[in-house]
């Protein structure tokens, strides 16, 4: 018998077509189902390296260069664009709920975070006119603020689109860690959001690798 009638060969029995059904459904999975890992990754590097940079480009009066603002932005723009070129394949082809929720969470990223920039530009516009270092920190902690709450609250939905609990636990940690930022304020804040945030993201890549692994992902 050849490979190909082997492969198209009827199931024997109910048992036969069940394991057939099931290596179909697991194959399908693997392929298109989002794992929290590498977006993880990508932010919780892009956390802690943008943010630390931030940290030792801070002035006196909290204002800081051009350079290192650009330097963070950049390497928020790549973790996205890295999380829409992961998730974008995961469901093209798929048709109905799945692919849906794949373009409903790709236009969550890109919509909200320019909508936040645009937000940050017109507050941080006026708070820049009035140069004092009070009103150097407050542009400070809002332009972390807004990101991070629209983040925070993507990574929550996220875990309650695919079932992934390290997701929803990272979108509340991200959204502590915010809060206390903000009410803590300068000098610590950008460390803290390195520290804390970007590698509490790498943390929750480990624990999420290691859950994948155990269940066979």
């Amino acid at each position: 018998m050849s490979a190909a009638t082997e492969d198209q060969r009827i199931p024997a029995g109910p048992d036969e077509a069940l394991a057939v059904v099931e290596a179909q459904r697991s194959a399908y999975l693997k392929r298109h189902r989002v794992k929290a890992t590498p977006v993880l990754v990508a932010w919780g590097l892009a956390w802690l390296i943008g943010y630390a940079a931030l940290a030792l480009s801070r002035r006196a009066d909290y204002s800081l260069p051009l350079v290192p603002y650009l330097f963070f932005y950049g390497c928020l723009a790549a973790a996205l664009l890295f999380t829409f070129a992961y998730i974008v394949p995961k469901v093209r082809g798929i048709r109905g709920r799945s692919s849906r929720e794949g373009t409903y969470y790709s236009l969550a990223w890109f919509l909200g975070m320019p909508l936040s920039a645009l937000i940050l530009s017109r507050v941080n516009a006026f708070l820049a006119a009035l140069n004092t270092s009070q009103a150097n920190e407050v542009a400070s902690v809002v332009s972390n603020a807004l990101p991070c709450l629209v983040v925070g609250v993507i990574f929550l939905m996220s875990a309650a689109l695919w079932n992934e609990a390290v997701m929803g636990v990272l979108g509340g940690w991200i959204l502590l860690v915010t809060l206390v930022v903000t009410i803590v304020g300068m000098p610590w804040a950008w460390w803290i959001m390195s520290v804390a945030g970007g590698g509490g993201m790498l943390v929750a890549a480990v624990v999420a690798a290691a859950a994948e692994s155990k269940r066979g992902a």
